[in-house]
């Protein structure tokens, strides 16, 4: 049964077909290849023409761009734009042929960059099958390349733009060579062509920094297993210590480049000392990690990763399979003490899909762990699995039996497994719907509308700059209020104003980080754009931007998540601080700070009131809260009224951020038959469940309600 864990490097195989019912089982697992490698292109295929651009990927177009026309990733803000280098380089011939056709209009020019991701995911099904063959068994290669040809993570990115399926691709060669380099007496060649691939897999993305060290464990861990008898394995000679050598080498060329791209905001290298630049190069591999035992946030993560639908059950396999091969191996190592090791394939698998989690969830802050960046484990995962489906249906065709209970235990075997192949069905099918049906947000839509109604005098505000330059060939503000820094570029002129100071990563639009900035911006210009998406909208951007949003421009364009705002053409422009200080606290946090509407001297009948109230929580509220604005009579009766959550319900109270001041506007209309006279203006907050008012401290009313003014209708 374990003669199956004995395919190493140097072993002739004896399953080449050699019998006319051998050879009618090649051709049935060549047709089992062939058909995995079918459904894997048109799963791919159809996600790379169906599915709108990821962010992201309008950055990787905009550097083969530039690519093209220089020879380097500099981006128009100037920026190296060294994230994803090699498949940057790997796109310029596609978005070449696409500049060629002028097909920036449709989604030619998209799938075309995708391409390249589609291609390369392809020969890493086939790469998979052919490790599983080569090191285990003709099934299991077959049993994982088919699961990483539907696996949705998989689909999604090489559908994508992007370097990911490079990445994968390049971390399942690496860790063959490293292991077929390190087997027995070593490999030097091999191991010295595994450190231009770690190369190119940093250049990739640099993320893969975190298989090193598993690569480094497993390379010696193997040596040392499968070294010849009395021999001493390759690590502990003169060779080694070069090979060491030049892994740092490797791993400080990758940091410079790394660091030349100016990762999260900081400043350009320019003429630094010696002792400065070192401290700079190190901060790159360290300013997104640190010790970090946080249980909660580790186990969140892993649900992530792991606790999706169409790969919950596979972890379960996959345990099962991972113990098995440990078992198997140990079994194999306890009975041939006296011969060299064949095999280390089972620990070296376990190194490599267990270190690199660990590592994520112990030194990576929490807010750096993200489930893509295991994509290039997944390869080793599903070998995991198809393993312990292989040993599952090996134990299953192969034992024999000898009693009634033999039978009902393999009967109940086969249920086991026929129960979880149908429930990683189910949640594989969930997952894809998911891929499919939840598009990125339709920006080069949006961006079509805006190119099409453009006119002279007019302006763009995105924080999607780098899709606003290919698509419209123009963007004038790079518009985001909270967490901008990350995307903003730093700059040593010197301003009275940050957001002056400082312009995107990508194209070097000025930065719009504030409400009255964006007010003064409408102001100064007969008409402003603003492409956004329901995503980013209320993630990126606080009440008082929603408050401007609201009241002085219109949404003339959605579709698919994605929208678009233009100014509108009569608007009255929105206070941005009371005019009257109220200074009313309700509840314990609550502050209505005052308020601020027309100044009229004079209002019929029929007429609107507009106020506009500034409130202020000190803490987080638990609670969505309702905004009343009453109009009453001399007896008190309320004669008109508007009530509703903040904004019309587009930023309740519960979102809103300790210590900011939001800008919330109410219209009034006035009945037309509304006597003339005096009336009161009365402000408060209520439960809708309840109704019941939140406490006003020191009210006068009675009611728990603010008394703002005295209007008059006449």
């Amino acid at each position: 049964m374990m003669l199956w864990m004995h395919n190493t490097p140097s072993e002739k195989r004896h399953d080449v077909p050699n019998s006319p019912s051998k050879s009618c089982l090649g051709a049935r697992f060549s047709l089992g290849l062939i058909g995995i490698l079918v459904v894997a292109s048109a799963l791919r295929l159809a996600y790379a023409w169906h599915s709108h651009l990821f962010f992201d990927e309008y950055v990787t177009i905009l550097a083969a761009r530039a690519i093209l026309q220089s020879g380097l990733p500099v981006l128009p803000s100037g920026l190296f734009y060294e994230h994803g280098l090699l498949f940057s380089y790997l796109d310029v011939p596609w978005v070449g042929l696409a500049h060629w056709l002028e097909d920036y209009g449709n989604n030619g020019l998209f799938l075309l960059a995708r391409l390249p991701s589609v291609l390369i995911g392809m020969v890493t099904v086939w790469l998979v099958y052919r490790v599983g063959q080569h090191w285990f068994s003709v099934r299991v290669g077959l049993i994982a390349a088919a699961l990483l040809a539907i696996a949705p993570q998989a689909i999604v990115w090489d559908g994508r733009a992007r370097m990911y399926s490079l990445a994968q691709l390049l971390a399942v060669g690496l860790a063959v060579l490293v292991y077929q380099g390190s087997w027995g007496v070593g490999n030097r060649r091999l191991r010295w062509l595994a450190l231009l691939v770690l190369m190119a897999l940093l250049l990739t993305h640099f993320g893969a920094l975190i298989l090193v060290p598993p690569l480094a464990i497993g390379a010696i861990a193997v040596s040392w297993l499968t070294r010849p008898f009395n021999g001493r394995p390759w690590f502990l000679r003169l060779s080694g210590v070069a090979e060491a050598l030049a892994l740092g080498v490797v791993l400080m060329l990758a940091v410079l480049v790394k660091r030349l791209g100016q990762p999260l905001g900081a400043a350009p290298l320019g003429d630094m000392e010696a002792a400065e630049l070192t401290r700079e190069l190190l901060n790159t591999v360290t300013y997104q990690a640190g010790l970090v035992l946080d249980g909660s946030s580790a186990m969140k993560f892993l649900a992530r990763a792991f606790g999706v639908p169409h790969h919950v059950w596979l972890s379960i396999v996959a345990v099962w399979g991972g113990i098995a091969m440990l078992v198997l191996w140990l079994h194999r190592w306890a009975h041939d003490l006296r011969r060299p090791k064949r095999s280390g394939q089972a620990p070296y698998l376990w190194l490599l899909s267990v270190i690199p989690v660990v590592e994520m969830i112990t030194l990576l802050e929490p807010w750096r762990r993200n489930p893509r960046y295991l994509v290039m484990m997944l390869p080793w995962f599903y070998l995991i699995v198809a393993v312990g489906w292989e040993v599952a249906l090996r134990l299953l065709t192969e034992q024999r039996e000898r009693s009634a209970g033999d039978r009902m235990l393999r009967m109940g075997g086969w249920l086991a497994v026929a129960v979880l192949i149908l429930l990683h069905a189910h949640g594989t099918w969930l997952d894809l719907q998911v891929a499919f049906r939840t598009p990125e947000p339709a920006y080069e839509q949006a961006f079509a509308y805006v190119r099409d109604a453009w006119q002279d005098g007019d302006v763009l505000m995105t924080m999607n700059t780098p899709g606003a330059a290919l698509l419209v060939g123009r963007v004038s503000y790079f518009a985001a209020q909270d967490d901008a820094e990350q995307f903003l570029l730093r700059s040593s002129a010197e301003a009275s104003h940050r957001s002056q100071r400082q312009v995107d990563r990508w194209v070097g639009a000025p930065w719009l980080g504030t409400a009255e900035e964006l007010m003064r911006t409408l102001n100064e210009h007969s008409r402003a754009w603003f492409v956004t998406d329901t995503v980013r909208l209320p993630v990126y951007y606080r009440g008082d931007w929603l408050a401007v949003l609201k009241t002085q421009m219109e949404r003339v364009w959605s579709d698919d998540e994605a929208l678009v705002f233009v100014t509108r053409a009569e608007r009255l422009p929105l206070s941005m601080a009371p005019a009257v200080e109220v200074n009313a606290l309700l509840g314990d946090a609550i502050h209505l700070l005052g308020y601020s509407n027309e100044r009229r001297t004079k209002r019929t009948p029929g007429d609107q009131y507009m106020v506009t109230l500034f409130w202020r929580a000190d803490t987080r509220q638990a609670m969505d809260y309702t905004v009343f604005v009453h109009l009453r009579d001399a007896t008190g009766t309320t004669v008109a009224q508007h009530d509703g959550q903040p904004l019309d319900g587009d930023y309740p109270t519960s979102r809103w951020r300790p210590g900011e001041v939001v800008i919330d506007p109410h219209l009034v209309v006035l009945p037309s038959s509304l006597p003339l006279g005096e009336y009161t203006v009365w402000v408060g907050m209520y439960r809708l469940d309840t109704m019941e008012r939140l406490p006003l401290r020191n009210d006068n009313s009675g009611e728990n309600a603010v008394l703002l003014e005295r209007i008059l209708i006449r």
